[in-house]
């Protein structure tokens, strides 16, 4: 895969691994699942993923938050539980649509720790020069749970239905806690005058542009997962079928690519990749202004994954180095939770877009996302450069096992 991981990551891969190859399977599904296995109108699923997505970046600032207080490895280990608990919960009380649509919603809020702190504890464990290729690490054992997860989804519904697939994926939640209990060192929360806070982070320059420019990323982001793939198949005429394995570029370069990319792209300043790599994945849409082809799309697709493994790594890295220790979850709880504005907003901006102004319109915005990404990451770069010389040393995180 491009390199010897770092053995103190491996724990945290493992933990990354099962998550995705279980609960990020189930949000793969989740609207099949209710289309489905709950018989819901369409309408109703877009409202579904509507509430979804803010109460999930409230659930992921406030895990990163309360990690700050009495540490990583139990909020870790009781999200995997308590969500598997509400899958099961779900296979059984699922035919009552209000209860269904609680439960499903319930489970972003509750999966939050378990999606979000695997970041802050490679922040935890791994030192200031080796961060990246432990974020980048981190990334292909996620990619590899993307490539396992949903065929095996797909297995569980064709033999048993969707109870055995949610039960399925509890199962592998519960596989997840006993990894977590058995695997991780818990990270001693660092001493605290006072716990952090949002309005410490917005008032933090550097970091606030860094937020800025991860929500304006994680938009285009959304370009390709959730837009690009309904615009190819209703206006371009692209096979579904066509689209799913076009989407196999992804996981596939990440896994192969990661870690070589990282290195490969180690030697270039923080400021100038950071903006090239969010510019590298909006500008490629333009692309399909000149043609539709397949190729094409296979090609924008190829490029936008190219800008996302050198974009991911180096903003989480940036990060950590900008988040005070002893408020370092608080910090990637803010970063973790500008998914859901990007994935509420996005495909209602962009469809809109598309309705009232053409499907050349929302490439061309989510071109105008890209500069816009790359100019408050620059900027965030910039601005923690200037401040660093006054800012005084950091602590470092001491660990322990158990907990």
């Amino acid at each position: 895969m491009g390199g010897r991981p770092d053995r103190r990551v491996l724990p945290i891969a493992a933990i990354s691994f099962t998550y995705s190859a279980s609960f990020s399977t189930f949000w793969v599904y989740v609207g099949i699942y209710a289309v489905e296995g709950l018989h819901w109108p369409a309408s109703r699923v877009g409202l579904l993923f509507l509430a979804s997505a803010p109460a999930a970046a409230v659930a992921n600032y406030l895990s990163g938050r309360v990690s700050d207080r009495i540490g990583r490895k139990p909020l870790i280990f009781w999200s995997f539980l308590a969500s598997a608990a509400n899958l099961a919960l779900l296979a059984w009380l699922g035919g009552t649509r209000a209860v269904a649509f609680g439960l499903i919603i319930l489970q972003g809020v509750i999966g939050a720790p378990a999606f979000s702190l695997d970041r802050v504890l490679v922040a935890d464990v791994v030192d200031v020069a080796d961060r990246e290729p432990g974020f980048a690490t981190v990334r292909v054992a996620t990619n590899l749970g993307a490539l396992v997860g949903p065929p095996l989804g797909a297995l569980l519904v064709y033999a048993g239905g969707w109870n055995a697939f949610l039960l399925g994926i509890a199962a592998l939640g519960i596989a997840g806690a006993i990894l977590t209990a058995a695997l991780l060192s818990e990270t001693r929360p660092a001493p605290q005058d006072r716990p952090g806070s949002l309005r410490q982070v917005a008032r933090d320059t550097p970091f606030a542009l860094l937020l800025v420019s991860t929500l304006l990323a994680f938009t285009d982001y959304c370009g390709f997962e959730t837009v690009l793939p309904v615009i190819a198949v209703s206006v371009y005429g692209l096979a579904p079928s066509t689209w799913g394995l076009l989407f196999v570029i992804s996981p596939a370069l990440v896994v192969l690519c990661q870690l070589r990319l990282t290195r490969a792209t180690s030697r270039i300043s923080p400021g100038p990749r950071l903006a090239g790599a969010t510019l590298l994945m909006g500008l490629p849409f333009l692309l399909l202004l000149v043609s539709t082809s397949v190729g094409v799309i296979a090609a924008v697709i190829a490029l936008f994954i190219v800008g996302e493994m050198v974009w991911m790594p180096t903003s989480q890295a940036v990060a950590a180095e900008l988040a005070p220790v002893e408020t370092r979850g608080t910090y990637f709880g803010a970063l973790a939770a500008m998914t859901g504005p990007a994935w509420t907003l996005a495909p209602f901006i962009a469809f809109q877009l598309k309705t009232h102004a053409g499907v050349r319109s929302v490439w061309l915005f989510f071109a105008a996302i890209a500069i816009a990404a790359a100019f408050a990451g620059a900027g965030a770069i910039s601005a923690a450069t200037r401040r660093r010389p006054s800012r005084p040393p950091r602590r470092r995180c001491r660990s322990r096992r158990g907990g």
